[in-house]
């Protein structure tokens, strides 16, 4: 299946458990290698079950890295749906309630930061209007 190419944020569903699901803007991070939602994603949706925890490196944190807790759910973008275990955090203060991360865009997605930004920064984001 070729790639597709996604922009550095992308509108994606998350779908959870009994089938509930929400769209949010998630920025794709090539640097991340896991997918993670912010736990009022996780509440209203009620992902789970816990299948453990993933260490993550932090540079906030004294040790150099958080546990965050794992989780099942489904995420479709661009009209695909993907099965995916994402780990659980709070993105209360982040741009965006949900990070795509290597584990989805390794065999899917070529990222062009172009698709959907005028300029490196985040906050340039192309309107519909003129993307």
């Amino acid at each position: 299946m070729a790639k597709k190419t996604a922009g550095l944020v992308e509108e994606i569903t998350i779908i959870g458990p009994t089938g509930k699901e929400f769209k949010y803007n998630a920025i794709f991070d090539t640097g991340a290698t896991r997918t993670s939602v912010d736990i009022s994603i996780a509440k209203k949706l009620e992902l789970g079950p816990i299948l453990g925890s993933v260490r993550v490196k932090s540079k906030t944190a004294s040790a150099g890295y958080v546990r965050r807790l794992e989780v099942p759910c489904k995420i479709k973008i661009q009209g695909t749906t993907y099965d995916v275990v994402v780990n659980i955090t709070d993105r209360r203060d982040m741009f965006t309630k949900a990070l795509i991360g290597r584990n989805i865009i390794h065999e899917n997605f070529i990222v062009d930061i172009s698709k959907t930004h005028t300029t490196p920064d985040i906050k340039d984001m192309k309107t519909k209007n003129n993307s």
